[in-house]
């Protein structure tokens, strides 16, 4: 794509701090970027507040999506289509678009060329017959889209390796700090301190590993963030039974990076890996645990795992609670420390974006 002109990003989550790192990646590209998008209210930290400091981007919400609302999404979409029927007309229009759904919606657009970001395969979650309708779907978009981003290659190489490789491009989901952090260069070295950070999907890793921590009192548990009502009040519920569990609550990204992981010293990001999706992603928590110069610990049989390995930044587990256990036992405040050294001599431009 040029550096000139105009793109028309259509956003699905507008408070997700990835999405709003692509924003602003394409308004050093083009001349102006017009974000047309709809709110989910989640990441509410006030994360999207720092789009207003670029001139060139202009956020029009458009709506709000409610996760289990499916049966108004047609209407709003379809109060969309008519939107930028109005705004742009049938002149020709370069279109980014970020997820499946907006994907099938701007296949009923006229004149456009469009760039399909890929980041989650969401059909990978459904039952074979849904998957099979869903995947033939996607396969026959990504084909017909004039370029196709995959913020991890496990994705491009497992399910689309069929797509001409002049179309494709992989740019992971990098850490982008503006200035505003930077990394930690002493961690903290009194006990084992494990960070879970961000949205909490997992619940029964997440209670597999509350269990083997609530009965080692020389480790902290401390969790930042939010996540599924069940998770979250198992999370709550556990801060009240142990007094080594913390829930820290929300946090605004980069902002509160920093202190956050300068108080913790291990990054937990061990997965479900019997999910197909989570087997190929690459979290963004990869890339701040390399920024932030502190090891992480990951899921065996995924990718991002294999990553973990090759750059010799942490461990990967069975993330069960015997895997967890055994783990724990196994582990010294001494590998901790000297991991983070090993981290802290990595190629910083493994980790973070730079425009």
């Amino acid at each position: 794509m040029d550096d000139k002109g105009r793109v028309i990003m259509l956003v699905s989550i507008l408070e997700q701090p990835r999405i709003i790192n692509r924003i602003i990646q394409k308004a050093s590209q083009y001349g102006t970027v017009d974000v047309l998008a709809y709110t989910r209210g989640v990441y509410e930290a006030g994360n999207y507040d720092k789009l207003n400091n670029f001139s060139n981007i202009k956020t029009i919400k458009v709506g709000s999506l409610v996760d289990s609302s499916y049966l108004s999404r047609p209407f709003l979409y379809l109060k969309l289509y008519f939107f930028i029927l109005f705004k742009y007309g049938f002149t020709r229009k370069n279109i980014y678009v970020l997820n499946l759904d907006l994907r099938i919606f701007c296949s009923f657009l006229l004149n456009t060329v469009i760039t399909y970001e890929i980041s989650d395969i969401i059909w990978l979650y459904l039952s074979k017959s849904l998957r099979r309708v869903l995947s033939a779907i996607d396969f026959f978009l990504a084909k017909r889209s004039a370029h196709v981003v995959f913020t991890s290659e496990g994705f491009y190489k497992q399910y689309f390796s069929f797509l001409d490789n002049t179309k494709v491009a992989i740019v992971e989901n990098k850490f982008k700090s503006y200035s505003l952090v930077f990394p930690v260069q002493s961690i903290i070295k009194d006990r084992i301190r494990i960070a879970i950070i961000g949205t909490y999907r997992y619940k029964t890793i997440i209670e597999a590993l509350i269990n083997v921590v609530s009965e080692k009192d020389n480790i902290v548990l401390n969790f930042y963030g939010d996540g599924i009502y069940e998770a979250l009040e198992l999370i709550k519920s556990s801060t009240r039974s142990y007094n080594n569990v913390f829930y820290h609550g929300k946090f605004k990204n980069p902002d509160d990076l920093e202190r956050i992981y300068a108080a913790n010293n291990l990054n937990f990001v061990a997965y479900d890996n019997k999910l197909e999706n989570e087997k190929v992603a690459m979290p963004n928590k990869f890339y701040e645990s390399g920024y932030f110069n502190i090891p992480i610990v990951c899921s065996t049989n995924t990718y991002v795992g294999e990553r973990v390995k090759e750059l010799d930044m942490g461990w990967v587990i069975e993330p069960t609670k015997s895997g967890i256990d055994y783990f724990i036992k196994n582990l010294h405040i001494n590998d901790i420390i000297n991991c983070h050294q090993r981290i802290k001599n990595l190629n910083k431009e493994i980790f973070e974006f730079d425009d």
